[in-house]
Formats: C-alpha cells, sequence, structure tokens
C-alpha cells in the first residue's frame, strides 16, 4: 500500500480515496541499502521495531515520519511490519467543553425518561440502559477518534518581491 512512484509520488483522491496508503517522506532505500539488510534480519526474527505513521485526513494517507528503512526491510522480505500511529485528537481546550456536552446531553436523557415514567408509570425504563452506552461511546470518542488535520500558511517571511507558488 505504498504510493507508487516516489519521490515524486502523487496522492490522487479519486483513484486513492480510503485506500489507506502510504506515503514516504523521502526516497525509499533499496533492498540491498546496508541499513535495509541490518533490518531485514530483524523483519526475519519478528523483532523489527515499528514503523511511525501520521495520518493526514487532506491527503486521505499516512505518511512515514520515521522507519524507511525498517518498511523497505519488512516489504523485502514479505512481513507484515509493525506500526505505530500518530494522528490528530480532541484538542485540550475543546475537550473540556465537549466532555460538558455529553454530560449535559446524558443528564438531559436521564431527565427526559425520569418524565415520562412520571407520565406513563414504571414500566417506562429509567432511560440508564440507553442513555450510558451513548455517553460511554461519546467520552472514548473525545479520547480517542481522530480529527481532521489542519494546515495553514508558514509563518516564515520572504524576501522582498519573491512570490509564492502552490504547488
Amino acid at each position: 500500500m505504498l504510493v507508487d512512484d516516489h519521490p515524486d509520488g502523487y496522492i490522487d483522491w479519486f483513484v486513492h480515496s480510503s485506500s489507506w496508503e502510504v506515503l514516504p517522506l523521502r526516497p525509499m532505500p533499496d533492498a540491498d541499502d546496508s541499513r535495509v539488510k541490518a533490518f531485514r534480519k530483524q523483519a526475519r526474527e519478528g523483532t523489527l521495531p515499528p514503523i511511525l505513521l501520521w495520518w493526514v485526513s487532506g491527503l486521505d494517507c499516512h505518511l512515514i515520519l520515521d522507519g524507511h528503512a525498517r518498511l523497505a526491510a519488512a516489504i523485502a522480505e514479505s512481513v507484515e511490519p509493525p506500526l505505530l500511529q500518530l494522528h490528530r485528537t480532541v484538542p485540550r481546550d475543546d475537550l473540556a467543553a465537549r466532555i460538558d456536552e455529553a454530560v449535559g446531553f446524558y443528564e438531559h436523557e436521564l431527565a427526559r425518561f425520569a418524565e415520562l415514567r412520571a407520565v406513563h408509570g414504571p414500566t417506562v425504563p429509567d432511560g440508564a440502559a440507553t442513555a450510558s452506552p451513548q455517553l460511554v461511546r461519546c467520552l472514548h470518542g473525545l479520547n480517542t477518534a481522530e480529527q481532521l488535520t489542519w494546515a495553514g500558511p508558514c509563518p516564515a517571511e520572504r524576501p522582498s518581491g519573491v512570490a509564492s507558488h502552490a504547488r
């Protein structure tokens, strides 16, 4: 699932959409490179250190941050490499507000069920069986769910007269 034609790899959102491909940040080393040869032995023994990937939602793929030679060794040995994935989660300043929203929804649901019980009697459940799993899923998602990655212009100043060209 390595993006073809690197170092000039091309991500096409129509062809590669949701294909979970991996884009190296530099050219992949050859199978006979000295580092790859050293890692091939570890790949065969099952002791290969993990490859560090970063999920970038705007590219809809993973970038290899560390482990180009390890990945080349795993590919050469036809073994599945261990992976360590980084992704963006909910920003800390948003987390408290989103937790408050989730707890507020939970409390609202329990109050709604209590009102229904008051009107229709004890045959109506108390709502905990419905609202509690929703709260757990929401809180778990806040701690683990992937968020969109951000992008913006570089703050570096350019010398006067130098134009910026997007690629």
